[in-house]
């Protein structure tokens, strides 16, 4: 089969185009942040991220309780998604408000006039919750995303916010993913993702009750899980033929590099497809020094490799080194699934 035969997602994870980011967007231009991986992500027909900042020309922050750090990108921030390819955003997320709800709006009117589509936030809590649909490649994809925290940031039913849901109540998560599940079904939906933004910063793997919850939507029918917040990416789960992705770290931003944690080796994360099943999962290790991401070469390359290596075989799968990328099989022999079975 050619390689359009199998069409190909591309997931990266929390985008922050805030603070110094902004900085270089203004004097640099937006394709300095993601310019070096750009042609990789256009190449898919699927691109999708976590939007993990506002994107507006708005100076006063969020009016509610005070937080540590506020993310507010440029206009211009939205060429540096367009220009990288992505179709797809997540806005559920901590972020999405910190510079107030107008900020949201703006982020919302600018990535809709670039052709991207939106999910885990609105102008109410109906476009909050609503899933986000995708025809690419033959294929109608779907997104629902959700936040575990920032309470406040809640839509209402006449108030813009993000689609914040309290995971810590197991039956009531589990009473939403399906009834999203059931919504992209009726929309014709045939490839499910479910995109959480959940956890703790800087945590090497998910809870036992996270996993719970991802293996609970994969028996539902969602054909993946997008997950994000910890900012540094977890083991991939092979879960009935489908790709669970705990945490997808950071693409990029200008956080400190933690010793420990080594946040600045990340990656960009594949699926590719035959029909609706899965057929191959890969990793491209990336870089991210001066806010800006690159493909992951010498000492930093083998770094994020050995890391994926050991945080994948926490999850029984194996990762072996395929030229640039790193491709991820169960352990465990599992085999394909469709995705809507």
């Amino acid at each position: 089969m050619d390689a359009a035969s199998h069409p190909r997602i591309v997931f990266g994870g929390d985008v922050m185009l805030g603070r110094l980011v902004k900085d270089e967007i203004l004097e640099r231009g937006p394709a300095y942040p993601l310019g070096s991986v750009a042609p990789f992500m256009r190449t898919a027909d699927l691109t999708v991220v976590n939007l993990e900042c506002a994107i507006t020309g708005r100076e006063a922050v969020w009016e509610g309780e005070a937080k540590a750090f506020y993310f507010g990108a440029p206009p211009a921030a939205a060429d540096s998604l367009a220009d990288a390819g992505v179709d797809l955003v997540s806005l559920a997320n901590n972020h999405s408000l910190d510079f107030g709800r107008q900020g949201l709006i703006d982020t919302l009117a600018l990535l809709r006039e670039r052709g991207i589509a939106v999910a885990g936030a609105g102008r109410n809590v109906e476009e909050a919750l609503a899933p986000a649909v995708v025809d690419r490649a033959g294929i109608r994809f779907g997104m629902a995303a959700f936040c575990d925290h920032q309470q406040d940031f809640a839509a209402g039913a006449d108030l813009p916010g993000i689609a914040f849901l309290d995971l810590d109540d197991e039956p009531a998560a589990r009473k939403r993913f399906q009834e999203s599940l059931d919504r992209m079904r009726e929309l014709g939906v045939e490839w499910p993702i479910l995109s959480l933004h959940w956890g703790p910063n800087m945590v090497w793997k998910p809870s036992r009750r996270f996993v719970r919850l991802a293996h609970a939507a994969i028996e539902m029918g969602y054909a993946a899980l997008f997950g994000h917040s910890a900012h540094i990416f977890h083991g991939i789960e092979v879960y009935r033929g489908r790709p669970i992705f705990y945490s997808t770290g950071d693409l990029v931003d200008d956080y400190a590099v933690d010793p420990d944690f080594e946040n600045d080796g990340q990656a960009l994360f594949e699926v590719s497809l035959a029909g609706l099943a899965v057929r191959e999962i890969s990793m491209r290790p990336v870089f991210i020094a001066d806010c800006r991401t690159t493909v992951a070469e010498g000492r930093e390359f083998e770094r994020i490799t050995r890391r994926a290596v050991a945080l994948c075989a926490d999850m029984e799968t194996l990762v072996r080194r395929e030229g640039d990328r790193l491709i991820i099989t169960n352990g465990r022999g599992g085999e394909r699934a469709t995705a809507g079975g």
